[in-house]
């Protein structure tokens, strides 16, 4: 059986490039963007094309495939299911609580002698760059001002704070997972989201995801992460719980740092 949805505003444009069904987009030649993850007996790889519109303009888009990569969910224990569904489905529920991320172009899934095989394209991120690197540029010839800092901390902290709203914990919050434009500093934007999960306690969303974030984040002061808290709760002073979270963060990243190093060195010692 196989299974495949086209975005309403694409269908045209997968039609023009005669990529309207899952064994045409499946077996298309692309070169990869990122080399195929391979484990367990299944792989998932991404590439990245241009498609050209029926009204002659050009439309990038990464497209991702994979065969027997599969995640266990409640309602799939055993056998699970693509991890291109779970990514799909969570890019419609935060599309549903207007989250900025990525936008799907065609999604499907098919069982092929016992295999199951998931594909994922989606628009190309335009203007935009990983937070990682942004950060580094912004850095690279000193400390910025003060504005120019408090404008990028603000767009990320309004996507992550709208994600954490919507229920859902991203679970490998990672600089590179949030994608900003520093040109005219829309709101950020959240990619990656095979290991997303609806979360019910609020605190569980915020403790995870940020610890990951302020663990991985390079350069930034402590009153600039302080400043990120804030705008990322929507508040200029903090309460008693909030100090008490932000503390347990801090101790959270702090203890991974030092674990990291810890291990760095009994390995240069070898």
């Amino acid at each position: 059986m196989t299974f495949l949805y086209q975005a309403p505003q694409h269908q045209a444009t997968l039609a023009f490039n005669q990529l309207n069904d899952f064994e045409s987009i499946w077996s298309m030649k692309v070169d990869w963007f990122e080399e195929p993850n391979e484990r367990r007996g299944g792989w998932s790889g991404v590439g990245k094309l241009v498609l050209h519109t029926p009204s002659n303009n050009a439309l990038g888009v990464f497209l991702k495939r994979q065969e027997n990569h599969e995640r266990r969910t409640l309602m799939h224990p055993i056998k699970g299911i693509p991890t291109f569904a779970c990514e799909f489905g969570m890019m419609q529920h935060l599309a549903k609580h207007d989250v900025p991320s990525l936008k799907p172009v065609a999604f499907g899934q098919r069982l092929v002698n016992g295999n199951l095989q998931a594909l994922l394209m989606t628009e190309e991120l335009v203007g935009f760059i990983p937070l990682e690197q942004a950060v580094k540029q912004m850095f690279a010839e000193g400390r910025p001002v003060l504005r120019e800092q408090r404008k990028l901390i603000m767009q990320v902290a309004k996507t992550v704070s709208k994600m954490h709203r919507s229920g859902v914990q991203h679970r490998s919050l990672y600089p590179k997972h949030l994608f900003v434009d520093t040109a005219n500093m829309q709101d950020a934007v959240v990619i990656d989201l095979e290991k997303s999960r609806i979360k019910l306690l609020p605190f569980m969303r915020t403790f995870y995801d940020l610890s990951t974030l302020n663990r991985h984040s390079e350069f930034w002061s402590k009153s600039a992460r302080l400043y990120f808290y804030k705008q990322y709760l929507g508040v200029e002073q903090l309460n008693a719980w909030q100090k008490f979270v932000l503390k347990m963060i801090a101790k959270r990243s702090s203890r991974h740092k030092t674990h990291k190093t810890a291990k760095k060195t009994y390995q240069g010692t070898k």
